[in-house]
């Protein structure tokens, strides 16, 4: 962890180099323990060291995992091709705010000449079973009134009944018909009309499902598709997808439900907030990770798919934690250090750091509470330490 500023660390060379002018009285290497950096008070006034005492703070224990940022697939459309076709138009681009039902291409098929030719059948035939129905009814209620008369049988009145019968279900079979039809046309954007003008009605429109911005437009004018072939990626970027992969040691920290603070490089010195929706069921065998999914809000647009981030994990219980500033943390080898203040001078002690929440870093283990360090000029003692550090010859 690197957590100086440039300012920081062009400071602390200057103040080295001035104490590196100073008499063997100002800085000197101790006799008794090589690992402990001795100064004198005005050479830590020149450094701009300060010392204050390790406290403790009422901090939810949170958990720390990189990850990436990406669309909400519940409010992302990959549209495609319904039939075979060519593409006649497609006004849509990327990057077009678009509505729901907004037209964003047109395409021409042979499947709509055939639906169009289904539905005139079917009206056609639903008209003719009207009038066969009408003629049937009109025929029942003449046999009934000649039955009354006694002038025919009660078998010719049973036969012009069932011929009613026969006529009213075959209607209905007819308008199930048309029903069919319209359906097959409305599944493919057209308006049923029975007689559609000109060629309105002949070019199947590609429609936003919904409301969002066009990401990808992936056919031009006189492309051929085939049924399923992509055409265009519509997303409502006002919500986005975290997805973040956190070590299996840590798991049991993590639950659905639980508030989370994402980080991007964009804007460092803001934190947006999360909610955890998912968390993963396998664990990756390369990395011994599990992928954690949570949901953020980005109504101002600020934040991108794509976007590297840091997801913060915050547990619902806070618990007295250890915080101290984050310019107090120095790197040496490969582990975190910070120099604890003694009556001799100072010495590095590693840490084990945990995430930094508004420039402070919580400690998980290497420090007590009451102890002294130097919280501002560390880089000025790790220089120092490095310089009585012996060499390998």
């Amino acid at each position: 962890m690197k957590r100086w500023l440039p300012a920081t660390l062009l400071a602390g060379l200057t103040v080295v180099s001035a104490c590196s002018r100073q008499s063997d009285a100002t800085v000197r290497a101790p006799a008794a323990d090589a690992g402990v950096i001795t100064l004198d008070d005005a050479a830590q006034q020149h450094a701009g060291i300060t010392v204050a005492s390790v406290a403790t703070t009422l901090r939810a224990q949170t958990t720390e995992a990189p990850g990436i940022l990406a669309l909400d697939e519940r409010v992302t459309a990959r549209i495609g091709s319904l039939v075979d076709g060519i593409v006649l138009d497609a006004p849509a681009d990327v990057g077009d705010r678009v509505r729901a039902g907004q037209v964003l291409a047109t395409m021409h098929s042979v499947v709509v000449h055939d639906a169009w030719a289904s539905y005139r059948k079917a009206i056609a035939e639903r008209r003719r079973q009207e009038k066969e129905l009408a003629f049937a009814v009109a025929a029942h209620e003449r046999t009934q009134r000649l039955y009354a008369d006694k002038a025919i049988s009660l078998q010719e009145v049973q036969r012009a009944e069932a011929d009613r019968v026969a006529a009213e279900e075959a209607l209905d079979m007819a308008r199930t018909e048309v029903r069919r039809s319209e359906e097959e046309l409305e599944h493919l954007g057209i308006t049923n009309a029975e007689d559609p003008s000109g060629e309105s009605g002949e070019q199947i429109p590609v429609r936003a499902p919904m409301a969002g911005v066009v990401l990808e437009r992936l056919v031009t004018p006189g492309t051929a598709v085939t049924t399923g072939t992509s055409l265009y990626v519509v997303s409502d970027l006002s919500a986005l997808w975290a997805l973040v992969e956190i070590d299996e040691s840590v798991l049991s920290h993590v639950r659905v439900g639980q508030p989370m603070q994402v980080r991007v490089a964009a804007y460092p010195g803001d934190a947006f907030p999360g909610v955890v929706a998912l968390v993963g069921d396998t664990v990756n065998p390369k990395t011994r990770r599990v992928m954690i999914r949570g949901t953020l809000k980005n109504t101002d647009g600020r934040l991108k798919p794509q976007m590297y981030a840091t997801a913060i994990i915050q547990e619902r219980e806070p618990r007295q934690t250890i915080v101290i500033p984050a310019g107090a943390i120095q790197t040496l080898g490969s582990g975190d250090v910070v120099f604890v203040a003694e009556a001799g001078g100072f010495r590095p002690r590693s840490i084990e750091a945990g995430p930094v929440v508004d420039g402070d870093v919580e400690v998980r283990s290497g420090l007590r509470e009451g102890e002294a360090i130097a919280v501002t000029g560390s880089f000025v003692l790790k220089s120092e330490f490095l310089k009585l550090a012996p060499t390998e010859g």
